[in-house]
This record gives structure tokens, sequence and C-alpha cells, in this order.
């Protein structure tokens, strides 16, 4: 009688090492444990490793705002969101990807950005040009450009995360 309780013993004993031994590999490889989906909102650039929010906030920001809108911002589980170099701004844009949107007038505009992103005016870098510019990038004509950091027409936060 004893026999068979100690085989279903070690049977639950190994499936617990077994997953136990299995969890910590799967995050050491980067894989999504089979409970936790993706994020809502985020798109991770395979190039780069970088997650981008799949939209910039939505209004216009001066270069402080939209720094700190992005380091105040909590999405999905994350809270490292920054404002984005200009170098990391260029290397989402794609001429040949055509997203169909409208600059902050109404007007329609056509975006050049990878991921399914959906960008509404100019995007703060949070490269500093010299003491009173930055650099902000357009994914409307893939040129990056510098302006006052207090100037907010038409500038979004677009944020990203390591």
């Amino acid at each position: 009688m004893r026999h068979p309780i100690i085989v279903v013993k070690g049977a639950v004993l190994f499936l617990l090492l077994f997953l136990a031994m299995s969890a910590p590999q799967a995050c050491a490889q980067n894989q999504t444990p089979a409970n936790v989906g993706p994020v809502a909102g985020v798109w991770t650039d395979p190039a780069t490793g970088l997650t981008w929010t799949k939209a910039d906030n939505g209004s216009d920001v001066n270069w402080n705002q939209a720094s700190t809108y992005c380091s105040n911002l909590r999405l999905g589980e994350f809270s490292d969101w920054r404002l984005p170099t200009i170098d990391e701004l260029q290397a989402i844009y794609d001429p040949g990807i055509d997203i169909h949107g409208y600059w902050p007038n109404g007007t329609e505009a056509t975006w050049h950005v990878k991921g399914n992103l959906k960008p509404s005016g100019l995007h703060w870098s949070s490269t500093l040009k010299n003491a009173k510019e930055a650099w902000y990038f357009s994914f409307w004509n893939g040129n990056r450009y510098s302006y006052s950091l207090g100037n907010y027409s038409l500038f979004r936060a677009l944020c990203v995360r390591r």
C-alpha cells in the first residue's frame, strides 16, 4: 500500500522541480511566461530591442513637458520610460511604410514609421543641441531639426524604454 503513495509523491515532487527549473530558463531566454501576454500599446523593435509606445502623448508639449511625460509614464508593468535620443527616433523611420494620420490642425498626413506607431506631430528627442535647443524628428519627411526648448506647437512625446 505504501508503494503507490511514494510513486505519486515522487511524481509530484518531480513535476514541481521540473516547473521550478523551467521558469528561470524561459526568463533567461527572453521568453514570455505562458500566463503573461504582450503589453497592449507598445511595440518592440526587433532590430534594436527598444520598446516604444504605440502612440505619442497626443497633445502639444514643450521639451520639459515631453521629458516629464515619458519619465512619469506607467504603461503595462513598466515605469522606466524616457524620451528617446534623436538617433533612436531616426532608427524607426522607414520611407517605405505609409501610416495615414492627421496633423494637429486636421490636415491629412502620411507618416513613415516602423511598428505601426501612430504619430500625431513632430517628436522631441532627449538630445540637446545646446542649452536652449533640442533636436526633434519628423516621421513625415525623415528629417531632424532643432528648436527652442520652450516651443510646444505641434511637438509630441513618443516614449521608449530598453
